[in-house]
């Protein structure tokens, strides 16, 4: 699916030295959600002649990722010696459109100009959900911390965990320059997080659950405490859905809500009660 928000022309293959271990498994169909786009014979060409013409980048998969070292040696393989640097640049170019949603993730400004479901959001779409006033809240998938420096008005605290350094460390950056004291940065992912039972009141994400919805359910339910809530707050988009979308958090027992987005789209929000 194409975002469009970025124009790859504009960006750097060297950008992808800036990425994390586990992008850059996704980039060698490697990534927790399959293959993607790993298994398109065009997408594997383009990706290896970008790396043969990168040694840099190349050096970079092969050491800090390296389980990718037999696939990205089989992908530069057959790569011709003579392409033109038009015809390598035009390779890269069609690796990072097709990988923009990470190319943002180490351009923070540009992901919270251009991505839709960010820019245009307003934090009322979150409290009118439930009560954060004084309020211990976890914040799964942060990224720039739309849904973490919201809750922050009235929660208690907020722990915002991002599994990407470079977000990580602009929500750092924010909160200094915002004058935040009570949002806590921290690394975790949501199969896997990185607290003890019971100890939040509301536990809250966008766009995280769908790779596993019952393992990532039951990693949410874990850490909340009884009687808190589970939140999946979506940001604004221009996507028509009669319908909910996430049939599984339905299966869960969540309850939804809908409005159309300032951008014309229909946005569902899902929360549940968590009781133990």
């Amino acid at each position: 699916m194409a975002y469009n928000w970025i124009r790859a022309e504009e960006f750097s293959f060297n950008c992808i030295l800036l990425m994390d271990r586990w992008i850059l498994r996704y980039f060698v169909g490697m990534g927790q959600s399959g293959e993607g786009h790993y298994i398109n014979p065009e997408y594997r060409k383009h990706l290896g002649i970008a790396l043969a013409y990168n040694p840099a980048v190349y050096w970079y998969f092969e050491n800090k990722c390296p389980e990718s070292k037999e696939r990205i040696a089989s992908l530069i393989e057959d790569v011709p010696k003579n392409l033109s640097a038009e015809e390598v640049r035009n390779s890269e170019i069609y690796i990072l459109q097709a990988k923009e949603s990470f190319v943002v993730y180490v351009y923070p400004d540009v992901m919270e100009t251009n991505c839709e479901y960010i820019n245009g959001w307003t934090p009322d779409k979150l409290f009118s959900i439930v009560d954060f006033t004084d309020k211990v809240v976890l914040d799964i998938g942060s990224g720039t911390g739309r849904l973490a420096f919201a809750a922050a008005q009235q929660a208690k605290r907020v722990y915002a965990s991002e599994p990407v350094d470079y977000l990580r460390e602009y929500m750092r950056d924010k909160i200094v320059k915002q004058g935040m004291k009570n949002i806590i940065v921290l690394d975790g992912v949501v199969e896997a997080l990185p607290f003890e039972d019971s100890m939040f009141d509301i536990v809250m994400s966008a766009y995280v659950f769908g790779d596993d919805y019952d393992a990532e359910y039951a990693e949410m339910a874990r850490v909340v405490k009884s009687g808190g809530f589970i939140i999946d707050c979506d940001g604004e988009n221009d996507e028509k859905e009669p319908e909910p979308r996430r049939k599984d958090l339905l299966r869960l027992g969540f309850e939804c809500t809908h409005y159309v987005s300032i951008l014309g789209g229909d946005v569902y929000r899902y929360w549940k009660q968590i009781i133990k």
